[in-house]
């Protein structure tokens, strides 16, 4: 008689306990369900998982076997997250954070499905930036915290993969930056001046306009008020990046235009409709643009990559 599959020992022996340094136990009778994936930078390493109703932990065994000496900020991505961890107790409300250490044991979990994502810090890297860490050690960083948001922002970003392997180094510096400002900050951030809050800021810049460049009433005062920073900062900032608010909306919308026109399942939308899809409202501009940018019409892009695709199937 075939043994019964049990899925989640499998996983807790094959992958959490193996691979990840970290073990799960349920806590309800819901389909077992498990994502990490883990972000290697510089020498930061930041996992992204989901569990079914449950609890991750470490044991004496797990850490003895570990030998890096590192923090972890643990951001939770969903609500009712409760955390014990050297004799203290915390519960997490989605987007709130606190400090673990890698050498001690502890519990993260949650009676409801739940996400978290860990930054995990060398002792080195944040001992040299928070003179009194311990202190920090299983308090919470409320989600409202400037620094958090920010942080959040910038790992969001990260995660989609929109910054190039080149700029890791400074990027992880940054991060760490941030988590030190994160759990020792208690005021409102400003527009500072260091470089990890810029940069972060610029980034979040960036990312706004990526995901709103459609919008044909995208501002610099806009998408100042989504930041909660002010227009004059906004502007500095992407000044100091090499480019301006005006230059960069109409890169991204011309991106996507050129895209459209030479998608073949968007052949027989109408050039004007595609003007407006990336964000144009006058499209004499966007013709003007267009030619500028790419060397020739909407209309003549498009004729290209007919005459391309028909060259394709007749040869």
């Amino acid at each position: 008689m075939a043994m019964q599959r049990d899925p989640v020992r499998e996983w807790r022996e094959q992958i959490a306990r193996h691979l990840l340094g970290l073990d799960f136990k349920p806590l309800s009778d819901a389909p077992f369900k498990a994502t990490v994936q883990p972000i290697s930078l510089h020498d930061l390493r930041i996992v992204r998982a989901s569990f079914s109703p449950g609890i991750t932990f470490r044991d004496s065994e797990l850490i003895k076997k570990d030998r890096s000496n590192s923090f972890a900020l643990l951001i939770a991505q969903s609500g009712n997250i409760f955390v014990t961890h050297q004799g203290r107790d915390l519960r997490l409300g989605c987007g709130d954070a606190t400090l673990l250490h890698s050498r001690a044991s502890g519990d993260v979990g949650s009676l409801e499905q739940f996400s978290y994502m860990p930054v995990l810090i060398p002792h080195a890297e944040l001992a040299t930036r928070v003179p009194r860490f311990d202190d920090a050690i299983t308090r919470r960083v409320p989600r409202q915290s400037e620094v958090l948001q920010l942080m959040r922002t910038y790992l969001r970003v990260l995660v989609k993969g929109r910054f190039s392997r080149e700029g890791h180094q400074t990027i992880g510096e940054h991060i760490v930056d941030l988590a030190a400002l994160a759990i020792t900050s208690h005021g409102a951030l400003g527009e500072s001046s260091l470089s990890a809050v810029a940069a972060a800021h610029t980034r979040a810049i960036f990312d706004c306009i990526t995901s709103h460049y459609s919008d044909p009433e995208l501002s610099v005062p806009k998408v100042a008020q989504r930041l909660g920073i002010s227009p004059r900062y906004l502007q500095r900032l992407l000044e100091k990046s090499g480019t301006s608010f005006t230059g960069h909306l109409a890169e991204v919308r011309l991106k996507h235009a050129f895209a459209l026109l030479t998608a073949q399942a968007k052949s027989d939308v109408r050039i004007c409709d595609v003007a407006l899809q990336a964000g144009f409202s006058d499209i004499s501009h966007f013709n003007r643009l267009f030619r500028s940018r790419f060397g020739d019409t909407p209309k003549g892009v498009r004729a290209d990559t007919r005459m391309g695709s028909a060259e394709a199937v007749f040869s």
